[in-house]
């Protein structure tokens, strides 16, 4: 099996760049905005399983990275 990824950062389309990290003994997602966003504090944390339910709460991942952060997102919540 493949490492999972656990960060991301992309380009929302108003130009701002956002990120996350999945913190994967916490089952939850650590939201970042701005550049160089995951050196520091998150700004908002947001369940894995409130994640798959609902969705993103605070970023627009583009596709490609929506669904890797589910697939992590599934491996974690299914052990």
């Amino acid at each position: 099996m493949n490492p999972l990824n656990t960060a991301w950062m992309w380009k929302q389309d108003d130009g701002e760049i956002w990120g996350l990290t999945v913190d994967t003994e916490k089952q939850r997602v650590e939201w970042f905005d701005g550049i160089g966003c995951a050196c520091g504090d998150s700004f908002a944390i947001q369940t894995a399983a409130d994640f798959l339910a609902k969705g993103p709460r605070y970023g627009e991942p583009p596709p490609d990275v929506l669904s890797e952060i589910q697939t992590t997102l599934k491996a974690i919540t299914a052990t």
